[in-house]
C-alpha cells in the first residue's frame, strides 16, 4: 500500500526546509518535493553573497545557510524527492493526492505550499556557445576564488546585475557590464556606485555568440542594437543576469480552489491557513496582514504551519511544540554534542 504521510510539503527552499525538521520535532511524518535539482530555493541564486537577516546567525554565505539548513531539515529522516514536479494535486477520500512529472502520485492527510514565487529558473542565453566554456558562463555568482584577477563580464542591467558586478570588483575581478537596454534599470544609488568604481558599462549591447578564446576563456559578439557590426571582447568569466521564468501552473488546479491575494500570493486570513481544508501554507508565496518577507520570517510561517496542521490532524494535541531547551527528542543528541 503507498505511504501517507502526515504532511506533503510543495517546495524546498527555506519555509519548506525549515518545516520539515519542525514537522519532525512535532512526530509529523513528512514528504518534501523539489522541483529543482538542488535544495534552498532562492539561497542557490547567490551561494556567495551574505545573508545579514536571520537572528542571532552572524553575516553568513547563502551557501553554508542552505546547507545548515538541509542538515537541519535532515533531522528526522523526512523522505525528500528532487527533480521532482508536482503537476498536479486533488483530494480523494479525506486525503490529498499528488501527481508528478512521471505521473507518480503520493498521498498525505494535509498538504504544506511552500513554493516562493513559484518554481523559478534563471533566463537562459540563446546564443551560440562553445560547448567547451560552459562551465565558465554563469547563472548565479560564481566562487570568489575563480574570479580573482580574472576577466569577467556580467551581463545585465537590472538590480542583480549591477549588484553582482560591483561584488565582483570587490573580489579582485576585472569586471564590464554590459546590457542591451539604454539605460540600466537598478537602483540609482547603485548606479552611481559602479560609475564611481571605474566598471565600464556597454549599453546597447546583446550577445550573440560565444567562442572559446586563445589568450583567455572566451570571446563574446556583441551586437549593437542600432545594426552596426558586432565587436569581440575577451573575458575569462560570464555571469548572466537577465531574470527568471516563473512557473505558477501548479496553483491553477481546478479540483481545489485557493482565494488569491494580487491574482498570485496564496490569501490566508488567519496565517498559514489557506481558504482549503487542509491545506496550508509558509513562505513568500502566501500572505497575511503583517506578513514578514525576510527569510527570518519564513522560519516563523514554517512553524506556524505546523502547528496548524499538527492540531488539524490530532485536535487534543497541544498548540506548540515544547522548545528545543527542554524537549526530550534533543537529549540523546545534546550528550553527543558535548562530548
Amino acid at each position: 500500500m503507498d505511504t501517507i504521510y502526515d504532511v506533503l510539503i510543495v517546495g524546498g527552499g527555506p519555509a519548506g526546509l525549515y518545516a520539515s525538521f519542525y514537522a519532525g520535532l512535532r512526530d509529523l511524518s513528512v514528504a518534501l518535493f523539489e522541483a529543482q535539482a538542488e535544495l534552498g530555493g532562492k539561497l542557490n541564486f547567490y551561494p556567495e553573497k551574505m545573508v545579514w537577516d536571520v537572528g542571532a546567525l552572524p553575516p553568513t554565505k547563502g551557501k553554508k545557510v542552505n546547507d545548515s539548513l538541509q542538515e537541519q531539515a535532515n533531522l528526522f529522516e523526512p523522505t525528500i524527492h528532487t527533480n521532482t514536479t508536482i503537476k498536479t494535486w486533488e483530494e480523494q477520500d479525506g486525503l490529498f493526492v499528488l501527481r508528478d512529472q512521471d505521473g507518480t502520485c503520493y498521498y498525505g492527510k494535509t498538504l504544506l505550499i511552500a513554493i516562493g514565487g513559484g518554481v523559478i529558473s534563471p533566463q537562459q542565453l540563446s546564443c551560440p556557445v562553445d560547448a567547451t566554456i560552459t562551465s565558465h558562463i554563469h547563472y548565479e555568482f560564481p566562487n570568489q576564488q575563480a574570479i580573482f584577477g580574472k576577466k569577467m563580464v556580467v551581463s545585465g542591467g537590472g538590480d542583480a546585475a549591477v549588484d553582482y558586478a560591483i561584488e565582483a570588483q570587490s573580489y579582485g575581478a576585472k569586471v564590464t557590464l554590459c546590457y542591451r537596454g539604454e539605460n540600466l534599470k537598478a537602483h540609482e544609488s547603485q548606479v552611481k556606485k559602479l560609475a564611481a568604481l571605474g566598471i565600464d558599462v556597454y549599453t546597447n549591447q546583446t550577445i550573440v555568440g560565444i567562442a572559446k578564446g586563445e589568450e583567455t576563456t572566451m570571446v563574446l559578439q556583441l551586437q549593437s542594437k542600432y545594426g552596426e557590426p558586432t565587436t569581440a571582447f575577451s573575458c575569462d568569466h560570464l555571469l548572466v543576469q537577465h531574470g527568471y521564468d516563473r512557473d505558477t501552473s501548479l496553483l491553477e488546479q481546478e479540483s481545489i480552489t485557493l482565494d488569491r491575494y494580487s491574482d498570485f500570493y496564496l490569501h490566508c486570513p488567519f496565517p498559514t491557513k489557506t481558504s482549503a481544508e487542509g491545506i496550508f501554507a509558509a513562505g513568500d508565496i502566501h500572505y497575511f496582514d503583517g506578513k514578514v518577507n525576510l527569510l527570518a520570517g519564513a522560519f516563523q510561517d514554517a512553524a506556524l504551519a505546523v502547528n496548524q496542521i499538527k492540531q488539524y490532524i490530532d485536535p487534543k494535541s497541544p498548540a506548540y511544540g515544547m522548545v528545543s531547551s527542554h524537549n526530550k527528542k534533543f537529549h540523546e543528541k545534546n550528550q553527543e554534542l558535548m562530548m
